[in-house]
């Protein structure tokens, strides 16, 4: 039961109470799954995530998990969805400061 209280404390604390979230699950762009890896194959995870959050609105991404999927688009290039198994974020949760709430209202 200690445990659980922890858990809960700690993920209470994870995102401040004067921000704002968003979970996006199975993101799309242009009605595609978002690729976890930008086209260059090299710039992957987070700051993948941190784009698709600042195309949402968003100043950067507080979580994600990625899954392989059959097809998935590139952030970056948007002509045609990459084939071949890959990876594309299954969840995406962005986060933007209260502070900049209140400077877009």
């Amino acid at each position: 039961m200690t445990r659980l209280v922890l858990l809960v404390i700690v993920l209470c604390a994870a995102t401040p109470a004067n921000a704002t979230t968003r979970s996006y699950s199975f993101p799309l762009v242009d009605g595609h799954r978002v690729s976890a890896c930008l086209a260059d194959g090299a710039t992957c995870g987070k700051p993948v995530a941190d784009a698709f959050c600042k195309e949402q609105g968003f100043a950067e991404s507080v979580m994600f998990a990625r899954e392989e999927v059959a097809e998935a688009r590139a952030l970056d290039v948007r002509e045609a969805p990459v084939t071949g198994p890959q990876a594309a974020f299954k969840r995406i949760k962005c986060y933007l400061p209260l502070e900049q709430v209140q400077a877009v209202k």
